[in-house]
């Protein structure tokens, strides 16, 4: 082989290699999403998806991340456990996801991970969370959601700001995430002197108006109500159709502002209406807000909600982790990336996003808010927790 042979080998080869690093460059980052659009709770559910889904669409229409584009297969479990492993397989064999976001409740939550851990494929929550994140934290799951253990206790905390004694009586469906919420609501109230009764019911119930009469039959000085929006716009108004006119506070899992406007309206009133929430509402104005808001009115969601934000800043996490992870980003190398990830939400929470090695949660915020002319306003400032007092298995 001549020498002008050999250098017109190597320039090929080097003209190869510039090719395919190009490639790897403008390949896009494909990661998945699961979660109920369909079920009993996608009311709940489906803000969030288009809360993600309008982040991701900006992050695109400037760039992407790291040069390339992000590429979501969605995929809808309905609220059944095997309908979300079997769309997280198949994300993983055939859509090749280098992650998983989103997901719906606790139950449908656990055998996803338990697959993905697996395999290999980190996990990102929202709304909701399961204790997998908490230390010492589980491989391959992390939340950006609803601690129901940790939110039962900032709901107690909360509480106080609105009676100062009494009876609290907590209602919930039926499903793992609603128990541990309210034992750790009732924990916190006792601790501080209050006495608890609470009314359970199934996941799929459409009548409330029996559960509410248990509930207004307790006496109660307060109502917290641990479930989505659909349940507790059906029994606020079962509520006051008993006669119960005391305060009623929503938790915020799935439920939004807009939640309470429609409890309200079709209760007669929204008096002694209070919401808990670990996201900040439109009113806020967060600075945040503007780039959401913005996007919503340019991909056609009319009227976006707090469940929206909690779905933006999934996207604003997604982002942060991919570009720690970079162009060549592997399922590895991104679950590497997300336990760094450290991200400013821009006053959408009420502190950063934390995640480390061993706290794949961090640090949570809460706010209490109330009811009042139309629209929900914060009542004092956000309320920090970090630690679990009352652990319940």
């Amino acid at each position: 082989m001549t020498r002008t042979e050999k250098i017109a080998i190597g320039f090929a080869m080097l003209a190869a290699a510039s090719v395919a690093s190009l490639s790897a460059q403008a390949q896009d980052y494909k990661i998945g999403y699961i979660t109920d659009l369909s079920g009993p709770l996608a009311g709940s559910y489906t803000p969030t998806w288009q809360g993600f889904d309008l982040y991701i669409k900006a992050l695109n229409d400037r760039g992407g991340v790291n040069g390339r584009k992000v590429a979501v297969t969605i995929d809808d479990d309905s609220l059944r456990a095997d309908r979300a492993v079997a769309a997280a397989k198949k994300q993983v064999e055939s859509n090749e996801v280098l992650g998983i976001f989103g997901l719906s409740l606790s139950s449908t939550q656990a055998p996803v991970v338990v697959e993905m851990q697996k395999v290999g494929v980190p996990v990102v929550s929202t709304f909701s969370a399961i204790l997998d994140a908490l230390p010492p934290a589980k491989p391959f799951y992390y939340s950006t959601g609803v601690m129901f253990e940790v939110a039962g206790e900032a709901i107690g905390v909360l509480q106080k700001q609105i009676a100062s004694n009494g009876k609290v009586v907590g209602m919930t469906f039926d499903s793992v995430g609603g128990r541990a919420a309210m034992a750790h609501n009732k924990l916190t109230l006792e601790k501080e002197g209050y006495s608890w009764g609470e009314v359970i019911f199934p996941v799929r119930t459409a009548d409330f108006t029996p559960f509410a009469q248990s509930a207004a039959g307790l006496q109660p000085a307060m109502v917290v109500g641990h479930y989505g929006a659909e349940q507790n716009i059906g029994v606020i108004a079962a509520l006051r159709a008993t006669g119960y006119t005391g305060p009623y506070v929503v938790a915020a899992y799935g439920a939004s502002e807009d939640t309470v406007k429609q409890a309200a309206a079709q209760a007669g009133s929204g008096d002694s209406l209070y919401m808990v929430s670990r996201y900040a509402v439109l009113t806020d104005n967060a600075p945040g807000m503007t780039d959401l808001i913005a996007a919503a009115r340019k991909y056609g969601i009319a009227n976006p909600t707090s469940m929206h934000v909690t779905g933006w800043v999934l996207g604003m996490f997604a982002e942060e982790a991919l570009k720690r992870c970079g162009v060549r980003c592997t399922r590895e190398s991104l679950d590497k990336a997300i336990q760094g990830v450290k991200l400013d939400t821009k006053g959408l929470t009420g502190g950063p996003i934390e995640i480390s090695a061993d706290n794949h949660y961090g640090p949570t915020y809460w706010r209490l808010y109330h009811w009042e002319k139309d629209k929900l306003v914060g009542v004092g400032d956000w309320l920090k927790k970090i630690d679990l007092a009352f652990p319940v298995k």
